[in-house]
């Protein structure tokens, strides 16, 4: 089975997080391009953007969540295939995209707080 196909489908005994950052590379502030010569500057450039996810998603799993919601975002990819490949690997389900408007409700009825950044 692919790893997309492993996904995780039930937990018992959730922690949830309430998330309202990225799960994807970070993208630059202003319209940059950037020019890449060879081989070894693209594999240095995904080697980082794999450090960087695997860290979130590391920082994720000691916190002792094995539930994340993440709040849907309009600037870039909430959640790319990567780190939900990471999350599925750390035995971790996740609901992504959520409303902008429904993060209030969800937090009282969870009783839990949104985290807006990995530090917190």
């Amino acid at each position: 089975k692919q790893w997309y196909q492993r996904r995780v489908r039930g937990v018992e005994r959730a922690k949830v997080a309430l998330i309202q950052f990225c799960l994807s590379p970070p993208k630059t502030d202003m319209d940059n391009q950037v020019v890449i010569s060879d081989y070894t500057q693209m594999d240095r450039i995904l080697r980082e953007e794999r450090a960087y996810i695997l860290d979130l998603c590391k920082k994720i799993k000691k916190s002792g969540a094995n539930v994340i919601l993440i709040q849907k975002s309009i600037l870039r990819d909430a959640l790319n295939d990567m780190a939900l490949h990471f999350l599925t690997k750390m035995k971790v389900m996740v609901v992504k995209d959520i409303e902008r408007d429904e993060i209030d409700f969800i937090s009282r009825t969870l009783g839990c707080r949104p985290i807006a950044s990995a530090e917190e």
